[in-house]
């Protein structure tokens, strides 16, 4: 892959960086770390204004008509401001949404009618680990982990439909919410449905279609999140270089002192090697729907360099690193709840060799 930004989109990234920094300060982030505040819905006009939900969406259906690259870069800003924003879940709704033929859906996504969210137990390994099923026409069942169902109206998910396979979206507005707070600052909500009528027209796909859709998005969710990580990290790691560069001990800048400049090194190494696995692994799934190997691989190591990018970072900071006065924690709080999404280290182990056409011991 040889990636290189064109004039149009180094000018989504300044725009996307500049929109960003501008509307969500730390104030914000602040606020949304403590419960004061959270996502307005003037906050996802704007988004939707600005195209960045339906990005990915064809512009035959009001989207953006954007490449997947060309939609990390903005995925990529939004983990560097640490804006807990739906952008990266609305993107994979729309890339479902279309390759479901589900038009009608779409349209709405994208002209923000109704806004829709991604289900976590989409995002399990084979078979989808779904808690809904549906009998004589009546669905029945919770799912777990729901990001931004609060603020969402619609919900993709798989369900099991008189013991087959099936891919439905789903109204949240049916569903009772229990609110789950995490990390990184992304409200979650489980969602138990009660024998809601499960009409033809939520149906996107059964059987073997229903399996490829979880696939495509679970791959995609993947693949998006590990760039929003790369983003945080690049933050992370901006944050140390400018504090070790103006702390002053024993008469020079501790970046000047060996031990700090390996820490730092390190801290760089990890930082990049995550941006660009990741970045390489969308780009083969861009090229091929069905080529995922890259992406159990780009986050398999994204999780283990999280470890390190977080002691490195605190540790080059000292003890200003662990006050919440400064903004690191935003930030290393974040790749944490990051990394542990889409599966433990053996399930992702257990993919790669899947993709790879080998059998998981």
């Amino acid at each position: 892959m040889e990636y290189k930004l064109s004039e149009t989109q180094q000018l989504l990234q300044t725009t996307a960086r500049s929109y960003l920094q501008d509307t969500f300060p730390w104030e914000r982030l602040y606020a949304f770390e403590d419960g004061s505040s959270q996502l307005t819905g003037e906050d996802i006009g704007s988004l939707a204004e600005l195209g960045w939900l339906a990005l990915v969406a064809p512009e035959s259906a009001g989207g953006g008509g954007a490449t997947l690259l060309e939609a990390a870069i903005v995925i990529e800003e939004l983990g560097y401001a640490g804006v807990p924003a739906p952008i990266t879940t609305s993107n994979v709704a729309a890339y479902v949404l279309d390759a479901a033929n589900a038009s009608e859906q779409l349209a709405e996504l994208a002209s923000n009618k109704n806004r829709f969210t991604i289900s976590e137990a989409s995002r399990r390994k084979r078979p989808p680990a779904t808690g809904l099923s549906a009998s004589g026409g009546k669905l029945t069942g919770t799912l777990p982990m729901v990001p931004f169902a609060e603020i969402a109206d619609v919900v993709l998910a798989p369900v099991t439909i008189d013991g087959e396979p099936a891919f439905a979206a789903l109204p949240l507005s049916e569903g009772q919410q229990e609110p789950v707070k995490l990390l990184d600052r992304t409200s979650y909500a489980n969602v138990a449905f009660d024998g809601i009528a499960l009409d033809n027209g939520s149906v996107l796909a059964t059987g073997p279609a229903a399996q490829a859709l979880h696939e495509q998005c679970d791959a995609l969710m993947t693949a998006l999140s590990t760039i929003e990580l790369a983003g945080m990290m690049r933050r992370i790691q901006e944050l140390t270089t400018e504090y070790i560069t103006g702390r002053i001990q024993f008469g020079q800048p501790i970046a000047k002192f060996q031990a700090a400049r390996h820490r730092a090194a390190e801290l760089l190494m990890a930082t990049e090697m995550t941006r660009w696995a990741a970045y390489h692994a969308l780009w083969r799934l861009q090229e091929d729907a069905q080529d995922t190997e890259e992406i159990w691989l780009a986050k398999h190591y994204a999780a283990r360099a999280t470890d390190r990018v977080y002691q490195h970072s605190h540790m080059l900071h000292g003890g200003v690193g662990v006050g919440t006065e400064y903004p690191l924690h935003l930030f290393t709080q974040g790749i944490t709840a990051l990394a542990v999404r889409n599966g433990s280290m053996n399930e992702l182990t257990e993919r790669t060799l899947v993709a790879r056409g080998l059998t998981a011991s």
